[in-house]
């Protein structure tokens, strides 16, 4: 009974101390967004601050890995959320900037959804590569299976930091064997970050080699804006709050709640939570490629598109709701399926309120609407996770929560006014260059006239008896 007691509080040492981390990542995204957003990018050379950004990201991996000792642990593992953190800030708006200024209007939503695809995919892999080289199956055959199964872990996130003092009169009270297991996750832990920091090495070495200065795609018609970013930032909150909010509250909340999913349901144990993280992230990855693949080819269908994506969210958590209060007859698969559903219904719609949000708000450039628009999320994802440590929210608090966020960011995205300033403004652009390059092809085929006609009457002599008479051009 000791040894259980002990465990669990470990447990929830260590679901604290990963809140606090993730907090901190998030408030260096808050503090550090829309203004770095307009600073680093500049449309005639996006390379520059993605490459910064892919710099900033390996630095964060190789901090979390310079010692496993628990204070320097702590420290470094701060340090490195807050410089991915900065990381995040650049990144973040890149994706509606790069599709707005990379590609033609009928290919942008798929651009914006092609990226928001593959930071999903990177996701669905951690819950495969975690799992995989971290867990109890790894763990010294030293330890018992008895002492195993008595520890009852639902879901466990250890940093290799944690440590506690296995000396003097804490040595008899705790079990021979939970020093072996605690010293064997942090090695194995620490051997993960080793090996994401090699992958992320790579992706640096490609960025930094491959990565093209700028579009191969000509697009004579880009809009660029001229605002400042107090003045835009004025804009965005007199006129688009309601889309911001409706964004942050859909985005914010439901990522935290994935990931403490197994406190919101005491009957899913680590390894479904992991499949179920899992699948749910491949679905809403190909989810979102075809939604916004959809959407490029019938065109001006957004609002439609978010709405509909919302109601079924909705629908999704109510059954939720239903299943986890016994309204509804439980049924883990029907639990399953709902949850998979409700998330990647969800998450498919990040591409297309950053491609509304750029359109609605033109002539503001898509990277402040982007770091606008990441700001709100962050915000509202710290509160929700802070909201864990208020008593009682672990639980079916914290899904009710999430359904009435996805609900009242339903009502707000209908009360939007759909526009599509950006797009009128540059299908304006191409018939202005249509007369541009008419009358310069009219001047040029006039000059090859007047040019012709010259040399044909200096090359061409008159003889008047013995005098020659050249005809020149009046002027000449």
């Amino acid at each position: 009974e000791k040894y259980r007691t002990y465990v669990v509080k470990t447990v929830a040492c260590m679901e604290r101390q990963r809140m606090k981390v993730a907090s901190v990542d998030k408030m260096a995204a808050i503090f550090n967004g829309v203004d770095r957003s307009k600073k680093n990018f500049n449309k005639s050379n996006l390379s520059t601050p993605l490459k910064i950004a892919a710099i900033l990201s390996t630095l964060a991996t190789f901090i979390r890995c310079l010692s496993i000792q628990a204070t320097v642990f702590t420290t470094t593992a701060h340090i490195a959320a807050i410089v991915n953190g900065f990381s995040g800030v650049i990144i973040g708006p890149a994706t509606a900037l790069v599709s707005a200024v990379w590609f033609p209007t009928g290919e942008r939503t798929t651009a914006t959804g092609i990226s928001s695809a593959a930071s999903q995919v990177g996701m669905a892999i951690s819950y495969v590569l975690g799992p995989g080289l971290v867990g109890i199956s790894h763990v010294n055959s030293t330890i018992s299976l008895r002492s195993q199964k008595s520890a009852n872990i639902y879901r466990m996130f250890p940093l290799p930091g944690m440590s506690f003092d296995f000396t003097g009169k804490n040595r008899s009270a705790i079990p021979a064997e939970t020093s072996v297991y605690q010293t064997s996750l942090q090695i194995q832990i620490m051997s993960l970050m080793r090996i994401e920091f090699v992958v992320q090495c790579l992706v640096l070495i490609g960025i930094l080699t491959w990565f093209p200065k700028q579009s191969q795609i000509s697009n004579s018609n880009i809009q660029v804006s001229t605002l400042g970013l107090l003045e835009s930032l004025i804009k965005l909150i007199k006129s688009m709050w309601f889309l911001c909010l409706s964004a942050a509250l859909t985005q914010g909340m439901t990522g935290p709640w994935l990931a403490m999913i197994t406190m919101a349901f005491g009957t899913i144990t680590s390894e479904e939570a992991d499949k179920l993280g899992f699948w749910t992230i491949v679905l809403s990855s190909i989810l979102c490629l075809v939604v916004s693949r959809m959407t490029d080819i019938f065109q001006g269908h957004l609002k439609l598109a978010i709405s509909g994506l919302l109601v079924i969210s909705s629908v999704m958590f109510f059954w939720i709701i239903l299943l986890d209060s016994k309204i509804l007859p439980f049924n883990r698969y029907e639990l399953y399926a709902a949850v998979v559903l409700g998330i990647s219904t969800n998450w498919s719609t990040s591409a297309l309120y950053l491609e509304l949000a750029s359109e609605i708000s033109f002539p503001i450039s898509e990277a402040i609407v982007g770091g606008f628009m990441i700001f709100m999320s962050n915000v509202v994802g710290m509160i929700f996770y802070l909201s864990y440590c208020i008593p009682g929210m672990g639980g079916r608090w914290s899904t009710c929560l999430v359904f009435a966020s996805i609900f009242v960011s339903a009502i707000f995205i209908i009360c939007v006014e759909e526009q599509y300033n950006r797009t009128k403004r540059e299908n304006q652009v191409p018939s202005l260059l249509a007369i541009e390059s008419r009358v310069s092809r009219v001047c040029k085929e006039l000059y090859n006239i007047i040019h012709t006609t010259h040399n044909i009457r200096r090359s061409q002599p008159y003889m008047v008896g013995e005098t020659v008479t050249l005809f020149r051009i009046e002027g000449e």
